[in-house]
């Protein structure tokens, strides 16, 4: 992908039950529910606090809070949705042993080489540690995509909008793989 933008993956090959009942057109942005590492090891946390954080700091460190917490959401929605991996630092680094295959471009982009800020890197800690503690970060709903206004990538059109922020603009699914379900 370009810089400053967030691949997408094929939806996974799974049914849509048949009970399913969702309003996708409602135009209401429904919040995630809170990501919990309960049961997780301490090991477990620890490298899922550092992935979330190398992902808030290298996507949007130049961002606001509200941002950095989006990006953060994101991150922790993908976590939770079937057509990805389930760890943080499985959606973190998706596609990273491809050249161009990276799900966030930082992971591919050599950005990493580039030693963090103290103060910046600190306030992606603390954003990070909020959220893997439960804290939901609830205007961009259940998006999964982000890029920023820079760019316009082909699967955007695909997705539907949730929110703007700073910039970045977020989206999530069309249909049953955008919904809580």
């Amino acid at each position: 992908p370009a810089a400053g933008t967030t691949g997408t993956t094929a939806l996974p090959d799974l049914p849509i039950p048949a009970s399913a009942a969702f309003d996708v057109d409602d135009g209401t942005v429904h919040p995630a529910r809170a990501f919990s590492m309960a049961g997780a090891s301490a090991t477990d946390r620890a490298r899922a606090l550092q992935c979330l954080a190398s992902a808030i700091y290298y996507e949007a460190a130049s961002q606001s809070d509200d941002g950095q917490r989006a990006v953060a959401q994101v991150v922790l929605n993908r976590v939770m949705h079937p057509a990805f991996p389930d760890t943080v630092c499985g959606v973190v680094y998706q596609g990273s042993e491809r050249a161009s295959g990276c799900q966030f471009s930082f992971a591919c982009d050599g950005a990493t080489a580039r030693p963090p800020g103290r103060a910046a890197w600190d306030k992606a800690l603390r954003i990070a540690a909020a959220a893997l503690g439960g804290h939901v970060f609830a205007p961009v709903g259940l998006a999964t995509h982000y890029h920023t206004y820079a760019v316009t990538p082909a699967w955007n059109r695909q997705l539907v909008m949730t929110d703007a922020i700073g910039a970045h603009l977020f989206h999530r699914w069309a249909g049953y793989w955008g919904t809580p379900a």
